[in-house]
């Protein structure tokens, strides 16, 4: 078995945390082929997005707490061989219906990966050394949004949509070998209580009246709620508005999760030396105003490849510098509960995700304004939510443990 600090634990666990960029962006060159093959519209097609967003969502809170009193281990295996059986139901959907159905239940699998590599590392370190772990698994999550549309762009233009659920399936299934085979138990300690009702609700509770897990976990929704929005409008805008044959649109979108890679990078060692605080402010301010710079191109009427390029690299990168901080500052005061905080965290940052995919798709007009204007209202809001709630926590407060 992996051992706690080793590169190669980090890497398997960075491989699980990129399941989701793997499930959505793979297929995401696809969208307007799926529209096209089932004879439906845009709004249809998004539900197999925003739906799988709710599945997601549902998830977060089945697997973290059912992971305190069981172990990661055995949850991950069951979840990732969940997210294989429905990868070959999306292969085989005959309908958008059964599509969407088959999407919502590989989301809901998929979603034990992130939920359990968080907690694991919370179970392994914490604060800043737990956001420094988190920080090189993230380089190994960003290889999957700049990788996966590539993958989906190349396997729409020579086999077709199906192609990109065979491609997720082989990746599910080599993630459930490699699991199986080499990640230990982190748990030290199960609660053998952590599943009866009135213990699971004095624990959402402790969470929601926590002024750290609140602020950081805001933070957190807000980060992805802008993410969602840009996942939800990205394919129609490059394809349909900006132009760009299929087989590119992963050059594009890899382009753009360039950022992500650099914000990553960059995380890692800024904060060591600046803290995990500065280090977030830095990165949240600087979500708000590429959001902001993205909102002007679109509303200016300049509808350009760089218009859309430049301001989300930016984006992706302050997203990638914010996310891991945001992270850690919220799990960390709660060692005993680390899988349901990660559950609570996660599940209203898919329905966020999902809520903002939704209004992207719904105030789609055929130009970028609804993409730049939901991902620009996601920034602000994210640079609020630190502004007003986490930079007024007392350091004490941030740092006391719950027991």
């Amino acid at each position: 078995m992996l051992h706690r600090d080793s590169r190669r634990l980090i890497v398997l666990l960075g491989a699980l945390t990129a399941v989701g960029p793997f499930t959505t962006d793979t297929y995401l060159p696809s969208m307007p082929a799926i529209r096209d093959f089932f004879q439906v519209d845009m709004a249809a097609v998004q539900l197999t997005l925003s739906l799988a967003f709710v599945g997601g969502a549902v998830g977060q809170l089945f697997y973290g707490p059912l992971s305190d009193r069981f172990g990661r281990r055995p949850l991950l295996i069951g979840g990732l061989a969940l997210y294989v059986a429905a990868s070959v139901a999306c292969l085989f959907a005959q309908s958008i219906e059964q599509l969407i159905a088959a999407r919502f239940l590989q989301v809901f699998g998929s979603i034990c990966a992130p939920v359990l590599a968080r907690a694991m590392v919370r179970d392994l370190h914490e604060r800043e050394a737990a956001a420094r772990m988190l920080a090189p698994m993230g380089l190994v999550l960003s290889l999957g949004p700049i990788l996966a549309p590539i993958i989906g762009g190349v396997l729409q233009a020579n086999f077709g949509w199906r192609a990109s659920f065979v491609f997720v399936t082989g990746y599910g299934l080599a993630l459930l070998v490699m699991v199986s085979l080499f990640l230990g138990e982190s748990v030290r300690d199960k609660d053998a209580e952590a599943l009866r009702p009135g213990r699971l609700a004095r624990t959402f509770a402790l969470l929601m009246r926590s002024r750290v897990f609140v602020g950081y976990g805001l933070v957190n929704c807000f980060l992805f709620g802008g993410l969602g929005g840009y996942l939800s409008g990205v394919a129609f805008v490059v394809i349909q508005v900006l132009g760009v044959p299929t087989q590119y649109f992963g050059l594009v979108f890899g382009t753009i999760m360039l950022g992500s890679l650099a914000g990553y990078t960059v995380s890692g060692r800024l904060v060591m030396r600046l803290g995990l605080d500065r280090t977030l402010e830095i990165g949240v301010t600087g979500v708000a105003l590429s959001g902001l710079l993205l909102a002007a191109l679109a509303f200016s009427g300049v509808v350009h490849v760089a218009a859309l390029v430049i301001p989300m690299m930016l984006y992706m990168g302050c997203f990638s510098l914010s996310g891991p901080q945001a992270v850690a500052g919220a799990l960390t005061p709660f060692p005993r509960a680390a899988g349901a905080a990660s559950s609570l965290m996660g599940f209203f940052q898919s329905l966020t995700s999902a809520s903002v995919g939704m209004g992207v798709a719904l105030a789609f007009d055929g130009t970028p304004r609804a993409l730049a204007g939901f991902v620009c209202l996601m920034g602000l809001l994210t640079l609020a939510a630190y502004v007003l709630i986490v930079r007024r926590i007392p350091d004490a407060e941030r740092r006391h443990i719950h027991a």
